[in-house]
């Protein structure tokens, strides 16, 4: 593994941005200094830069199946980490969802497998908890998975007759969570509200693409949330919103937080650049925008900004679930199976490989929030949400070297022929960007270098061993 010093460049914490060369040996940083005279096998000058542990995204869909396991998104775990390693992201926690005729424990032990085999980065697995009638025993297979590594467990309270949990499971399982030290998450949508809404446009003929955001309503998202909330209180359970999409939503976590709530929430960059209005009259291309809780208005989008600087909203992720638009040879009709109807859509967007660029330009460049800031919402949080800190998240003596160094100058200009991910589009294809990661290390192991060239193998990524989260 040798080593490798990074000289000359500014180190940004969440907490701090100092001067410092950084040595890395045997995967681990060493040593940080200022005009040392360290030596080493490798030198990276990171003159005018600065070095940023490496990014966390702590949501993402790989290899990840739906529709009764027919049809799996685009993005394998080793093509899906191949480009978040070019966007400067060196950790993943994806989800396991249980397969039909397993159990839950046993699908886990499968799919971390599948991923110790093919992920350059290495990776963390979140537990899907289904509905009781799909198994009734799933509280003893928490348990086991507590002890596996599984720290976190996300509920769906969308989806009824597939994956929603009723309210009496989710007592149940945030019981459970807080007594095992475990970080519930929900996917936070009313589903009965979301069902009656698509049958309304279904009877009304309105089922192209873009009424898909029209089904799924800001009311619908910040009534769960605020259920969510109060169940995980009453249990004394803290509690993780995925992916909140609605200003109303971030509102409602802003004062459940006030009211010293133990709730923290991700958002996405599709929600804070990508607007309805931009697909709105796309027709069946619309399709390519369809995730779940929906790409809102341009109006939205501020009140996530501003949850964002105040702090309501404590990390960004990308909920990466990239589905095709045409068919890849070894893959079923995906996001165009059925035009004009969006029930069938598949939901989810790809975005992996773009987080941090679009972060940094809609936030640092733009004014919103600084570097430390930028550094907190995409490693250093989900780090200690997640029970990964302070091994990963930070750039201090002991830490693993998962490093990125960042020209905050660069000028790029992000397209789909120009990204790693396996999808045919990019909601971002043609954004002008200011800021871009330039040499990422993983463990220590130089994956990208200035060049834009990769080398890592499939397998190389390993299984993130998680403590009990920063909040317990």
């Amino acid at each position: 593994m040798g080593s490798t010093l990074i000289s000359n460049g500014t180190v940004v914490n969440a907490d701090s941005a100092i001067r410092a060369d950084v040595l890395v040996r045997d995967g681990r940083i060493v040593a940080l200094g200022i005009g040392s005279d360290w030596t080493a096998d490798h030198v990276i000058d990171a003159t005018g830069k600065l070095v940023i542990p490496g990014g966390i995204d702590a949501h993402t869909h790989l290899e990840y199946p739906i529709d009764g396991f027919t049809t799996r998104t685009a993005d394998d775990f080793h093509t899906g980490t191949v480009a978040a390693a070019h966007g400067g992201t060196t950790t993943i926690l994806d989800f396991v969802k249980k397969e039909p005729g397993r159990s839950l424990y046993d699908t886990y032990l499968r799919r971390r497998d599948a991923a110790a085999r093919r992920s350059v980065v290495d990776f963390g697995l979140h537990a899907i908890v289904p509905p009781r009638d799909q198994q009734p025993d799933v509280l003893d297979d928490l348990r086991r998975l507590a002890d596996e590594g599984a720290a976190s467990w996300k509920f769906f309270m969308a989806y009824p007759g597939t994956q929603m949990v009723d309210d009496g499971e989710l007592l149940a399982g945030f019981e459970l969570a807080r007594e095992l030290g475990v970080l519930p998450m929900v996917h936070a949508e009313n589903g009965h509200m979301v069902a009656r809404e698509t049958q309304r446009l279904i009877d009304s003929g309105r089922t192209a693409e873009h009424f898909h955001a029209t089904a799924h309503g800001h009311d619908a998202e910040a009534e769960a949330v605020h259920r969510a909330i109060v169940l995980a209180e009453s249990v004394g359970a803290p509690l993780y919103v995925v992916h909140v999409s609605s200003a109303a939503a971030a509102e409602e976590i802003s004062r459940a937080r006030a009211d010293g709530r133990r709730v923290w929430a991700e958002t996405c960059p599709q929600y804070l650049q990508v607007a309805y209005e931009d697909y709105a009259g796309l027709g069946e291309r619309a399709a390519a925008y369809l995730c779940s809780p929906p790409i809102r208005e341009r109006s939205n989008q501020e009140g996530l900004w501003k949850a964002l600087v105040t702090g309501a909203l404590a990390t960004v992720a990308t909920d990466h679930a990239g589905f095709c638009m045409h068919q890849p040879d070894d893959l079923p009709p995906q996001k165009l199976r059925s035009p004009g109807y969006f029930p069938k859509v598949p939901n989810g967007v790809p975005g992996i490989e773009d987080r941090l660029m679009v972060l940094w330009e809609g936030g640092v460049a733009s004014g919103r929030i600084d570097p430390c800031r930028f550094v907190d919402l995409v490693s250093t949080r989900p780090a200690k949400l997640f029970g990964l800190f302070p091994r990963k998240g930070i750039v201090a003596v002991g830490a693993d070297a998962d490093l990125v160094v960042w020209d905050p100058r660069a000028d790029h200009v992000i397209t789909t022929a120009g990204t790693h991910m396996r999808t045919d589009y990019n909601l971002y294809d043609g954004m002008r960007v200011t800021g871009k990661p330039v040499h990422v290390l993983s463990r220590g192991d130089h994956l990208v270098d200035a060049s834009g060239s990769f080398d890592g193998a499939a397998g190389r990524g390993a299984f993130a061993e998680r403590g009990t989260p920063h909040l317990f």
